[in-house]
Formats: structure tokens, sequence, C-alpha cells
């Protein structure tokens, strides 16, 4: 007659091995890599601002219903960040991708 304890450490090992490999994860697809977004071109930021940020950040960027950029110290990293994803009334990925870059490229140069 068998034990009864050869079924039970069976299971037990078998369990033990597949949480190890949920945790594991041997087969899963690695995340693609991003590729760098390729710099922003500020004469091309200053028309996607004019189409898409001035009627509430001003004209000039010195504010109005949104709060004033020119000056602010804000580098395109800052403002890709906001713009990604969002902050107060503003909603998130007014623009993206290319736009993007170029928007906040010459956001920067207002916020010197």
């Amino acid at each position: 007659m068998r034990s009864p304890a050869v079924p039970f450490t069976v299971l037990l090992v078998v369990a033990a091995a597949t949480f190890a490999l949920a945790l594991w994860h041997p087969f899963s697809p690695s995340a693609p890599t991003a590729a760098a977004a390729p710099p922003g071109d500020s004469g091309r930021g200053a028309s996607v601002f004019a189409a898409t940020c001035a009627g509430c950040h001003g004209a000039d960027a010195s504010g109005g219903v949104g709060p004033a950029l020119r000056g602010s110290g804000l580098t395109a990293d800052d403002v890709e960040a906001v713009v990604a994803t969002g902050r107060g009334t503003m909603p998130a990925g007014l623009v993206s991708g290319q736009e993007l870059a170029d928007v906040a490229a010459y956001v920067a140069t207002l916020s010197e």
C-alpha cells in the first residue's frame, strides 16, 4: 500500500514549480524598446502651439485660462510629461509623437 504522503508531496512539488514559473516568466516576450523620438523643431512647434495651445495659454504664452508658459523655466522634458499626462483642466494627449516633441521644444525656448 502506498503512503498517503506521496501524492500530497507530488502535489506540493508541482504547485511550487508552477508558482515559481509563473513568477519567473521564462517564456514571456520582452517588451519592445521604444525608439527615441527625434528632437523637436521649435519652428514647427510654434505652429502646433498656435493651433493647439494658444487658446488657453495665450498667443504669446503669457497665460490666459491656462498658466503662463513664458519664463516658466520648463524644459522640453517637463512639457512632454505634462502634455502626455495632462494637468488640472488640461486633458492628456492633446498632441503626441513628433508634434509633441516640436511643441515641447518651442515652449522650452519661451521658458528661459
